[in-house]
Order: C-alpha cells, then structure tokens, then sequence
C-alpha cells in the first residue's frame, strides 16, 4: 500500500493514505529511513525537486508499505538524503512567517502532484491552489 509521509500540514490534509511528522523535513527522511529498514521501498526520491536543505522546510517521499527484506537501492537512497541534510543547517517550518510558509508549503505540493496522482493518493485532482508567492524588491 502507497502512503506520504510528510510534514507539509497543508498537503496531509488532502492525501487519503499519509503519515504526518510534526517537525523538520530531516525528521521526515529519518522516518522513512526507518520503514525503508522495515521492508518499504521507496516510490518517489527522497531528495525530489533538488532543493537544497536550507532552501526547502517541508519534504514530502512516498513509500510503498511492506514489511520483508530492505530493498538495497531505496536504501542507499534514503542514507544518501539522510546525510546530505544532517549535513546543512535546515529550514524549520515553525520559524516561518505565514505567507513564506504557504509558499514553500505550495512548492512541496507541487514537487508532489503527480506522483500523488500517480499512485492514487490525491483525493483531488488539484490539490492546493497558488498562493500569492512572495517576491522580495530588487529581485
């Protein structure tokens, strides 16, 4: 069975199967590094849109729920992002202003949609609407 784990409060709330990590997006890949070790394989990268950990608060990877033997190459992968964010210094959600939170909320869900989609776990064709991104002056 496909589920999200995810700590974007505004795309757990719209996915019929997810796991919310009520904390930092390294939180989350330590999580699905523990139901990779369970049997889980993983469905989506781990390290999806290529963002850089201090650009990028919410992480959002899909699993396909089993419990046997760990897949090798999901494995490595999520070892991989693992490191790569213990490494860096991370964005934490909760010390975001709203509007900065709801646009990095939006690109998660975005980087997400159509793999959501693909493995059935949208529970809407269009699942947040754009907010008004920020633009900063001078940029």
């Amino acid at each position: 069975m496909s589920m999200l784990i995810t700590n974007n409060t505004d795309l757990s709330q719209q996915i019929s199967s997810c796991r919310f990590i009520d904390g930092s997006s390294l939180e989350v890949l330590v999580c699905v590094r523990s139901l990779v070790h369970s049997g889980s394989r993983l469905l989506t990268h781990p390290l999806c849109g290529n963002l850089r950990p201090n650009h990028q608060p919410f992480r959002s990877v899909i699993v396909d729920e089993y419990t046997g033997s760990a897949d090798l190459e999901s494995l490595t992968m999520i070892e991989e992002a693992v490191r790569i964010y213990q490494s860096c210094k991370i964005l934490l959600p909760y010390e975001l202003d709203e509007p900065v939170r709801k646009d990095y909320a939006y690109i998660d869900s975005e980087l997400m949609r159509e793999s959501l989609e693909r493995y059935g776990l949208a529970k809407t064709p269009c699942l947040n609407p754009a907010p008004l991104l920020l633009m900063k002056e001078g940029c």
